[in-house]
């Protein structure tokens, strides 16, 4: 984990209604960044004198782009918005995913005329994701 150099933090696109950044809340932080770090080779960073003792922010392709929150605040429930992540390969992912201790929720969803395809898993903390290939 390297530490958050100002100047090589990710500026998000900003503009109205655009996502500009994440929290995943987890219970077991070491076991979250292991399982994204091998499912979606995120890297992780800490907040340079950070007020928050049990936070990551997570690094994609040199960019920030969110973060891992240790928290008991969240109750674990079975609803909440869904993150879609971005994979080059769909098929390959979802068997990493299972390999990993995902559980697969549903089937995979073809979007028809080159829209992609994805597919929803719920990582080891029970958090509902998607993951989107563009094939």
């Amino acid at each position: 984990m390297k530490p958050d150099p100002a100047d090589e933090i990710g500026r998000p696109a900003w503009g109205s209604g655009r996502s500009a950044w994440f929290d995943l809340p987890v219970s077991d932080l070491a076991d979250a960044m292991s399982f994204y770090e091998g499912l979606l080779n995120w890297q992780y960073r800490l907040m340079e004198n950070s007020p928050l003792p049990d936070y990551v922010m997570i690094e994609a392709d040199g960019k920030l782009i969110g973060g891992l929150r240790k928290t008991s605040l969240f109750a674990k429930t079975r609803e909440g918005p869904i993150l879609y992540f971005t994979v080059e390969e769909l098929d390959s992912k979802i068997i990493r995913a299972k390999e990993l201790g995902a559980e697969i929720v549903g089937t995979t969803v073809d979007l028809g005329k080159e829209r992609g395809r994805y597919q929803w898993i719920r990582d080891r903390e029970g958090n509902l994701i998607g993951l989107w290939a563009p094939q």
